[in-house]
């Protein structure tokens, strides 16, 4: 088969076939058909735990159809099992070479450089992409919002996962589970930066400060704290409409309920 492909020559076959829907017609095309049937031998293999000879294989259906996704897919999920974060990812870049906008490829890389802390690499990796499908590109962007928020830094997050949402609500392509988890993720940002403001005003009131400009702050302080803690609660809420089993959801919709009570009825007119 290397040999033939090594040739110049491509001979027309004595006898065309079909594979799939594709009409096989000379011999390189007979070949590169054949890549297919070891990527299907070498599936075999590694599902019977046979890891080395399903690499082998793998690397034989590449040699014969290098344009075979499937193959770059194969050796870099094995890579990734190995903890060899770098040559999976090299396998996906040269996949990436044959078919750059391929959005199995984008989300897998992303997803390794994330786990390997690669935060920014991940970022761009999911922003670089060029998709036209808008439901895609939410789940693009929930990729974005959970990198945030796995770093902890929530003001970005909520600027995405506010959007997020909304765009969530507007498709009938969104899976509930899905659209309820997003809720959640984006009330835990908002409740984050709810508690930053809310934390400052108690501190200044234990402390018993009395200079008007730091209250005149502070006051500010608790309307922020309202403000992000009114949206939390809305979020809260939609997560547990689109999870009816997300009673956690619920409960903490509830507390808040109790909190903004407390800022509005003790703590705003106490400030003033």
């Amino acid at each position: 088969f290397q040999e033939a492909l090594n040739r110049n020559s491509n001979l027309a076959l004595e006898k065309p076939f079909k594979s799939g829907n594709k009409i096989i017609k000379t011999i390189h095309q007979a070949i590169r058909s054949e890549a297919r049937t070891y990527y299907n031998k070498a599936s075999t293999y590694y599902n019977k735990g046979k890891k080395k000879r399903a690499e082998k294989t793998f690397k034989m259906s590449m040699s014969l159809n290098p344009e075979l996704i499937d193959n770059y897919i194969a050796l870099s999920d094995m890579a990734y099992e190995n903890e060899d974060m770098d040559t999976a990812i090299d396998y996906l870049d040269q996949a990436a070479e044959i078919d750059e906008n391929n959005f199995d490829l984008v989300v897998r890389k992303a997803k390794y450089q994330r786990e390997m802390k690669q935060y920014d690499f991940a970022i761009s990796t999911l922003k670089n992409i060029k998709i036209n499908n808008e439901q895609i590109k939410i789940m693009l962007n929930k990729e974005i919002f959970m990198i945030y928020l796995e770093q902890e830094k929530y003001s970005e997050a909520i600027n995405i996962g506010s959007v997020i949402v909304e765009d969530m609500f507007n498709s009938t392509d969104i899976e509930d589970k899905v659209l309820a988890e997003t809720c959640y993720n984006v009330a835990i940002c908002y409740r984050y930066m709810g508690y930053e403001s809310y934390n400052k005003m108690v501190d200044t009131i234990n402390e018993g400060i009395g200079d008007k400009k730091i209250l005149s702050e502070i006051l500010e302080e608790a309307d922020i704290a309202l403000k992000y803690f009114k949206t939390t609660k809305e979020r809260f809420y939609d997560a547990s409409s689109f999870d009816p089993d997300d009673n956690k959801s619920i409960t903490y919709a509830k507390d808040l309920n109790q909190l903004i009570k407390s800022i509005k009825k003790t703590f705003i007119p106490e400030i003033k």
